[in-house]
């Protein structure tokens, strides 16, 4: 056990969510063809749903065909134009003739470039007829089913990156002073308490609670360790004021029981005492405990929890920290 300086801790309640959650909708209306299951694993760009596109392929050919008819009376307009204006140069026709030969041929030219447009638009329509997954994810809720006809921006399913996670709550405004990024936050799960760093502290209070909406990211590998998904309820500490010093213990040498929690420490005589303590805020692998543990007492760090009271331990030196054994049994190592 050592000596450390730890800050007060608000804890406020909190829930694990996903940065990338979406109800992704269709942007056009059509009757459903396919659809993802529930659990299907997507990768950004994977087809997420399908809607009839018969009526839009056939739009897109009439587009085609629209455009190719107007590029061909744009080549005649042009090809006119150049014989009216030979024809001006030898007096055969009036100027006015070539002025009609010129605007005919800009008039289809304009033609012909909203046909561009509108085989351009069927072609994009045709694309989203083919709904994709906007971001890595799994499709945990399908909000339409084969054989539905989905009007433009209905929801088709939600979709969830469980490799984006973050813990949001929300503390009292009056502790903003005490807030920044980057300073260490406790997250309490049941008995389980991890260090981390708040990520993003949102600088605007709301008027009707009069508080502030604080995030902290998880790694995928720190959720798997503790067993946390999207959803999941825990506590959020919080520095309340400033740092004051306190007892820590490593984060092992914590033995956690559903009737409360204890460290075994290494008591007079050298026998095992279990020590009833109160868990505090966490900082890296040290936690701050209560009870009746002092700076200087020896723990137990491995192996704690398979100790009986009054257990005889054997401590010796390996040369760079002390080791805490079972009379005439293997070793634990104590930092």
């Amino acid at each position: 056990a050592v000596a450390a300086e730890f800050a007060p801790l608000h804890w406020s309640p909190g829930s694990v969510a996903s940065r990338e959650d979406a109800r992704v909708a269709a942007e056009i209306g059509g009757r459903v063809v396919a659809v993802a299951e529930v659990g299907t694993a997507l990768r950004r760009g994977d087809v997420l749903a399908r809607i009839d596109d018969a009526a839009l392929r056939l739009r897109e050919r009439q587009a085609a065909a629209d455009l190719a008819r107007l590029q061909a009376q744009v080549d005649y307009a042009r090809r006119q134009e150049e014989r009216f204006t030979a024809l001006v140069r030898d007096a055969g026709i009036s100027g006015a003739q070539l002025d009609q030969a010129i605007a005919e041929r800009r008039m289809r030219e304009q033609d012909l470039a909203a046909a561009r447009v509108a085989l351009e638009q069927a072609r994009l329509q045709l694309r989203q007829a083919t709904v994709r997954a906007p971001f890595d994810g799994v499709v945990v809720e399908r909000s339409t089913a084969l054989g539905e006809f989905l009007a433009p921006g209905m929801a088709v399913a939600r979709l969830v990156n469980p490799a984006a996670l973050e813990v949001r709550a929300r503390a009292p405004v009056a502790l903003v002073r005490h807030l920044r990024e980057g300073v260490a936050v406790t997250l309490r799960d049941g008995g389980q308490v991890h260090a981390h760093r708040l990520a993003t502290l949102v600088p605007v209070g709301d008027e009707a609670s009069r508080q502030v909406e604080l995030r902290v990211a998880l790694s995928p590998e720190e959720a798997a360790e503790a067993g946390l998904v999207v959803g999941a309820a825990l506590q959020v500490g919080v520095p309340s004021d400033a740092a004051r010093r306190v007892v820590a213990v490593p984060r092992d040498a914590l033995v956690l029981r559903r009737e409360g929690s204890h460290v075994v420490r290494v008591g007079a005589g050298d026998a095992a005492e279990r020590v009833p303590v109160e868990i505090g805020a966490a900082q890296g692998e040290l936690v701050e405990v209560q009870g009746a543990v002092r700076p200087g007492d020896r723990l137990v760090v491995r192996g704690a929890e398979r100790l009986q009271v009054g257990q005889a331990l054997r401590v010796s030196a390996t040369g760079q920290a002390p080791v805490v054994a079972l009379a005439g049994g293997p070793t634990r190592q104590r930092p």
